[in-house]
């Protein structure tokens, strides 16, 4: 057969698979790849993509002007040609027909019919060798070399194309991982960057709902839950993200029923499961934790904390979404969990701040409270009484020995409570600990009081509990105050001993004493304060005593409480 009636028109007509003049990216029955030209010297010497640089390999060791490697399925193949050569246009070499079920040799003078030869004929290609790319039992694309001259791939075996095409399923599978890779790298990269970033768990500590929304954003999954396991071994889904969550009137299930969930917290590791498949361990967790329609989910466990340990839930419905989750995703996946046990871990350390400097600022309050009532009792009685003294003796024109003695008094009190004012303040915003400020209390105050203090402490190592302390602080400045403010000592001792499991704090002084009998209270305040330390003491299962009478003996105040 000529090759001028080859190329008759109606000849071409009857293989539809030909296109002479059709522009790249058609879609056409057979294959298509776009045209790459590269010197005959080195080939292979400039080319990024695997494919090319496999056919351009092929190309060197062959006598072909051409070489190509076409994709049923995609447009990713290529065409390769030396420089030169004088074929039709790219656009017409990047057209092939359908592959043959064999390797073929369309050759000058041989096989000529069906469309391969059509193909040839209408590009003036003499010599050609075609190889079917098969994977598995599917063919999936073709490769072939082409050569304007007569027998010039005689010499070039078919086993070498078998070879090539072997060479390109294996490429294009380490292709298809490689993207899904880089798929899993950006969506990794979108959930902890943008989804979960650290900053915004700083600036707002994000609830359980917050963080399942934004996973269902940014993870390529259908849906998201989360799923918190308490004490009492109780799985409870806190909330749900993604496309279509699961609507569950049951939110809460014992562990011991779902025994994927079981073996993924006590493991640590992520558990898959394929529910296309029939399974009947992971029955429990189809009917408890997804939709009817999921066909992947996977199980990723975290730990915010020993008293935190939950599940992040995976459920996929798509069909095309359901690939046979890799050893790679799951890592991914499981960084993605461990990610969320950290913002978890820093939104419970900063909510664990929030809440002890509001605690703070509340003692903070109290505190300036009772130095606002100490500068009103205190400080402001004595001024008051003493501008009354003051007025007494202008009206009366005289102001004899007694009366200065009144007033000199007078200004003492005023003058020891404004120390104390001074002290307390100085000490508001110090992180001393409660037992040290009140030595330190009393001493400023008895100090000034021209009164010596005595401050014998028994070194232990055993703790006592923060309150207890703060408790019985107070009642020992409590105490020192009365010394200052009634007794007329000159000399106060206190002890603190821990005996049994117990603290115990002994104050006495050598002042004018009282009768205890007596020190009720009345209308202006006075005899508050033994009331508030016998209060404080019982608050923490304490107790107050207090002993003294009138004959000058002093006073003797004890403290006891359970140091736990």
């Amino acid at each position: 057969m000529a090759l001028s009636t080859l190329a008759d028109p109606e000849a071409l007509a009857r293989a539809p698979s030909i296109s002479l003049h059709a522009p790249i990216g058609e879609g056409l029955r057979g294959f298509r790849a776009h045209v790459l030209e590269v010197p005959a010297a080195d080939g292979a010497g400039d080319v990024s993509s695997p494919y090319e640089d496999l056919v351009s390999s092929l190309l060197e060791g062959s006598g072909a002007d051409l070489g190509w490697l076409a994709w049923r399925d995609s447009a990713e193949g290529v065409v390769v040609r030396r420089q030169g050569i004088s074929l039709l246009p790219p656009s017409t070499i990047a057209d092939f027909p359908d592959p043959p079920l064999d390797p073929l040799r369309v050759a000058d003078g041989g096989l000529w019919a069906g469309p391969w030869g059509l193909w040839c004929a209408a590009r003036g290609i003499l010599s050609c060798l075609v190889v079917p790319v098969r994977q598995e039992s599917e063919i999936v694309g073709t490769i072939g070399m082409a050569s304007c001259t007569a027998g010039a791939l005689e010499d070039f075996g078919i086993q070498r194309l078998q070879l090539g095409a072997a060479l390109a399923i294996q490429t294009r599978r380490d292709e298809a991982r490689l993207a899904s890779l880089r798929r899993l790298f950006d969506e990794v990269s979108r959930t902890l960057e943008n989804a979960l970033a650290v900053d915004r768990a700083l600036r707002f500590p994000p609830t359980y709902g917050e963080i399942a929304r934004s996973l269902g954003e940014s993870l390529d999954a259908t849906y998201c839950q989360i799923a918190i396991r308490d004490a009492r071994q109780v799985l409870t889904i806190r909330a749900a993200g993604g496309h279509r969550p699961p609507r569950k009137v049951v939110t809460a299930w014992p562990l011991r029923r779902l025994r994927r969930c079981a073996r993924a917290l006590h493991e640590g590791r992520a558990v898959v499961l394929e529910f296309s498949k029939p399974d009947a361990a992971s029955e429990p967790e189809r009917l408890a934790l997804f939709s009817p329609t999921t066909r992947t989910g996977v199980l990723l466990p975290f730990f915010a904390g020993p008293r935190t340990q939950g599940l992040l839930i995976l459920g996929e419905e798509r069909e095309s979404g359901c690939q046979p989750v890799s050893p790679e995703r799951v890592a991914i996946l499981e960084l993605v969990a461990s990610r969320i046990a950290h913002i978890m871990r820093i939104s419970r350390r900063l909510e664990y701040e929030r809440l002890g400097e509001r605690r703070r600022q509340r003692q903070l309050t109290v505190e300036r409270q009772r130095l606002a009532r100490d500068v009103h009792d205190n400080v402001g009685q004595a001024l008051s009484a003493l501008l009354v003294q003051i007025r007494c003796a202008v009206a009366a024109g005289t102001a004899g020995h007694e009366a200065l003695q009144v007033l000199e008094h007078t200004a003492s009190d005023a003058l020891r409570g404004a120390r104390t004012l001074a002290f307390g303040l100085r000490h508001l915003e110090r992180g001393v600990a409660p037992l040290e400020e009140a030595r330190a209390f009393s001493e400023t105050i008895l100090q000034g009081a021209l009164c010596r203090l005595e401050w014998i402490e028994e070194q232990t190592d055993d703790q006592v509990a923060p309150r207890t302390l703060r408790e019985i602080a107070n009642v020992i400045k409590e105490a020192v105050s009365n010394i200052v403010r009634h007794a007329k000592a000159d000399c106060a001792r206190i002890r603190i001993e821990y005996p049994d499991g117990r603290i115990r704090v002994t104050i006495q002084d050598n002042g004018i004493g009282f009768s205890p009998g007596d020190a009720r209270p009345t209308s202006d305040g006075r005899g508050l304060g033994l009331i508030g330390c016998s209060e404080r003491l019982a608050r923490i299962g304490g107790t107050f005593d207090v002993r003294s009478a009138r004959n000058g003996g002093g006073t003797l105040v004890l403290i006891e409480a359970r140091r736990t």
